[in-house]
């Protein structure tokens, strides 16, 4: 039994409801406007419900951040390029085949709420300390992981890939 008013004929509708832009590209047709978009990121397929996403929104949808990674529009006749965070891009563009994500080099980190660029790797706790002008001599370097913010020792490597959390605490004078 058919309950209430649905108009749609399942797969053959004629109404575009879902489109893949993928099969489009390999086809060399245009993609036509559609209520959303089925879209390959890194080999998943994820939908989109609007025709221009910004980069942001299309690094969530993997569970990726602009902070530690950057997207990457790839085109049929093997063209490649960067999509910002804050920039749209047309998934009705002609050619467009899906995107890659590619750790970036120089990420994005947080030290007492404000986004701090630095190389990703191994880093030092002086290093973070620097990109605030705090030094290791009057200040504590803590990092929020999965929970409250913990002291990371002065001589231990810090590894960086972006989207670190980092506050800083004035180090106590007296005996410890």
């Amino acid at each position: 039994m058919n309950s209430g008013h649905s108009d749609h004929h399942g797969e053959g509708a004629e109404s575009a409801g879902e489109i893949d832009i993928f099969e489009h590209a390999e086809q060399d047709k245009p993609v036509p406007h559609a209520t959303a978009y089925r879209v390959r990121i890194d080999g998943e397929t994820v939908k989109v419900d609007m025709v221009e996403p910004t980069g942001e929104l299309l690094l969530k949808k993997i569970h990726k951040r602009p902070c530690a990674f950057q997207l990457i529009a790839e085109f049929r006749h093997h063209e490649n390029f960067v999509i910002e965070p804050n920039e749209t891009i047309d998934l009705r563009r002609k050619g467009l085949k899906g995107f890659i994500t590619a750790h970036k080099e120089i990420v994005t980190i947080f030290i007492k709420d404000k986004p701090y660029e630095i190389e990703r790797g191994e880093r030092t706790v002086a290093e973070i300390l620097g990109k605030v002008g705090e030094s290791p001599d009057g200040y504590i370097l803590l990092e929020e992981k999965n929970g409250p913010p913990l002291p990371v020792p002065d001589n231990a490597p810090v590894k960086i890939h972006g989207c670190e959390v980092f506050h800083t605490q004035v180090k106590s004078g007296g005996s410890s």
